[in-house]
């Protein structure tokens, strides 16, 4: 016992423990500053630990005792509150600890107002991460308990008082507790188990019990038994029974937020229930609100969603100053009360007002946003508004977004998630749909937003390009580009436009940083052609201008619409002046011979094929011509629809040059074979004749059997 022997404690501090050395001085030591302050004693009852937890118990406890595991929290709980003789108590786990600002507490425990009520509850705040300034939910935890009132724990699981309320709240004394951080898979299964099992058998005794039921509900979540829990609970609480104000609306909020996560045909139903009977509870306007906000927001409801959103985060705002009655806090946290929720709230309702033409009230909710710790996830909505917001706001936003860029892209960032969830966002800036858009309806370019991010970021520095007229500027941004990835390839585009070169002869790039670039062109598809026939055209056997050229080719031969054609046997031809230039500077001479041309890459073997086979077709092979193509196809598979638009682009050719009377001679066989069976003996031998044979290419295509086979 702290202070004067003699003196009665006035706050016993009580503790039940087995095998906690990972976390119990630390909770130990955090009573310490209590204890200094008002009279304590600290009883501490060992469950059966074997990890040296009791050694550390035995340096601070004023009583330690032994208690045989029964699997009954409030037996064990009660046999420490037999022990003390303190005029309040105090429950804490060895897995808690006390935070530093304790004022609150000895002011309550010195002054007279702690008289007024029997139980007390302080604020207790779960860790999710190891990060203890990471994802976390408050409630209000009844721990405290005026001992001459004779309160005692009843419940073998989750264990409550025995005594009604009222409940004074101290809802700025804080337990942190990181029990749920880090769990072992296997401890939290043996925990789990034990804790339903004492439950079931509860329930057996009692099938309506909500208290039992809450408490089924919250010990099963992600079981297949939990919705069950669920709908026996709301089918006890249309019953409206007299505790149905205590129990219904945390059982109600659970009932909703599962209804929403399975698209359950009773969310609706469910909803408007919780909403007609506890208008004023805040797990509705909290949680459920939340949900009728985002699903709202979902059915571009802006008006509902609106609506929603500024109850939920209204009472939130309630919550964190205290103007909400957090005695109704005893069934636990709100779900959707943690920082991430309600920013990514505040950046959907930012949306909302947008959407709504309320751009004033979008800006000042996007703005009230902590973009210091913005996660990933709201950092998605948060772009989508910014960038509207500079397009039609009327206001110059790219201070924020220098902000939250300098954030994403500092050296001690944790990863490139935030980067690059910025950057894809990012990339609706710059298409050129968006674009159009804005000039047709005389906006300013969204992607301005990004210009003093110019030569730091590829963001930056294409909105410059974008709004450069001047080649040489152009050049010299692009000089400033460390990723190429993560340029928007509308500036590439705009840079070749403008007769930019590239690659830029002092900065080389890697082969995989044309081909990308090369990639991101022709998906963008409006100028592919254009740019490949310019590198074709300035190609030489400088490395960079060569592969170049490559990439450009690749891309549109694999983008390509053969079925459709179009300037389909430009970009082929294309691609072979490119492979007869390429493949002798990057191959070595005895590579590139029909026998070892197997040993290319596909697409490279195809290439040297296409070579031969446009050398034989200009000196009037056209035999030799289907050949290599079809000894192509045979060593490149993906080739087919390649080489089945070169045949019968040679076919139509055939046909246009062929004389009159040649066609009206194919058309005549054409009826007569028709007439009978392929293997008639009249038609072999006709087959065989030597009319049939100038016409066989009008009738049967530039050669039988070119897809058969392995060519498949």
């Amino acid at each position: 016992m702290e202070g004067d022997g003699e003196m009665k404690p006035l706050l016993s501090i009580g503790m039940i423990f087995k095998n906690e050395i990972r976390c119990l001085e630390r909770c130990m030591k955090s009573l310490q500053p209590l204890r200094d302050a008002v009279p304590c004693e600290l009883v501490m009852a060992d469950t059966g630990s074997d990890d040296g937890s009791r050694e550390v118990a035995a340096q601070y406890a004023d009583i330690l005792f032994d208690f045989p595991w029964i699997n009954d929290f409030a037996a064990a709980r009660n046999a420490v509150i037999d022990r003390c003789s303190g005029e309040w108590y105090l429950s804490i786990d060895a897995d808690e600890w006390l935070d530093d600002d304790i004022f609150q507490l000895v002011r309550f425990l010195t002054h007279r107002e702690r008289w007024q009520r029997p139980l007390c509850g302080v604020m207790l705040r779960n860790y999710y991460t190891p990060e203890l300034d990471g994802e976390s939910n408050d409630f209000l935890a009844i721990r405290m308990a005026l001992l001459s009132t004779g309160a005692r724990y009843t419940g073998a699981i989750h264990e409550l008082w025995d005594l009604p309320s009222p409940v004074c709240a101290l809802e700025h004394t804080l337990l942190h507790h990181d029990g749920y951080v880090d769990l072992s898979e296997d401890w939290s299964k043996k925990k789990h188990e034990r804790n339903m099992a004492l439950l079931r058998k509860k329930l057996e005794e009692n099938p309506e019990n909500l208290k039992t039921l809450l408490q089924c509900i919250e010990s099963s979540k992600g079981e297949s038994g939990y919705e069950g829990y669920i709908r026996q609970a709301v089918a006890v609480l249309k019953k409206e029974p007299k505790d149905m104000g205590y129990y219904g609306p945390p059982i109600f909020r659970y009932a909703v937020l599962h209804a929403a996560g399975y698209h359950l045909p009773e969310l609706e139903e469910w909803t408007d229930w919780a909403v007609e009977r506890f208008p004023d509870s805040p797990y509705i306007n909290i949680d459920v609100a939340y949900v009728r906000f985002v699903n709202y927001a979902e059915d571009k409801n802006y008006t509902g969603a609106i609506q929603q959103g500024e109850l939920y985060l209204r009472t939130l705002e309630d919550y964190h100053a205290g103007r909400i009655d957090f005695a109704a806090l005893v069934f636990g946290s709100f779900v959707m009360a943690t920082q991430s929720r309600e920013e990514g709230a505040r950046a959907i309702l930012a949306d909302a007002y947008f959407q709504e033409g309320q751009r004033q009230k979008a800006r000042d909710m996007l703005l009230s946003i902590d973009r210091n710790r913005m996660k990933p996830a709201v950092v998605r909505n948060y772009m989508r508004v910014l960038l509207n917001l500079q397009a039609q706001g009327g206001d110059d936003m790219s201070w924020v977004m220098l902000e939250i860029w300098e954030r994403a892209a500092a050296p001690d960032a944790k990863d490139r998630l935030l980067r690059d969830t910025v950057v894809a966002e990012a990339s609706t800036a710059f298409s050129t749909e968006s674009r159009k858009t804005e000039e047709e309806n005389g906006f300013a370019h969204a992607y301005t937003i990004f210009l003093p991010l110019a030569g730091r970021c590829g963001l930056g520095t294409a909105a410059a390009i974008l709004e450069s007229g001047d080649r040489a500027e152009i050049e010299r941004l692009l000089r400033t580009v460390d990723d190429w990835g993560e340029l928007p390839i509308a500036a590439l585009e705009r840079a070749l436009l403008a007769g930019a070169a590239f690659p830029l002869p002092d900065r080389p790039l890697k082969l995989e940083e044309m081909d990308g670039l090369s990639a991101r062109l022709a998906q963008s598809g409006e100028h592919l052609t254009e740019f490949l026939d310019k590198a074709v055209r300035t190609m030489d056997e400088e490395p960079q201008t060569l592969a170049w050229a490559r990439g450009l080719a690749l891309a549109a031969l694999r983008s390509q619409d053969w079925e459709a054609g179009g300037d389909g046997m430009n970009v082929i031809k294309a691609f072979a002046a490119v492979e007869r230039a390429f493949l002798p500077q990057y191959y070595a001479p005895a590579m590139l011979c029909g026998e070892t041309v197997c040993l290319l890459p596909p697409i490279h073997r195809f290439g040297w094929y296409c070579v031969q086979a446009f050398a034989a077709l200009d000196a009037g092979d056209k035999t030799g011509y289907v050949r290599l193509l079809r000894e192509g196809l045979e060593s490149c598979v993906e080739a087919k629809p390649v080489v089945e638009f070169l045949l019968r682009q040679l076919e139509e050719s055939q046909k246009a040059q062929a004389v009159p009377e040649l066609l009206q001679l194919a058309e005549q066989v054409r009826m007569l074979l028709a007439q009978y069976p392929e293997n008639d003996p009249a038609v072999v031998a006709l087959k065989q004749s030597a009319a049939y044979q100038k016409v066989a290419h009008l009738i049967e295509g530039p050669e039988p059997g070119v897809f058969g086979g392995g060519a498949q």
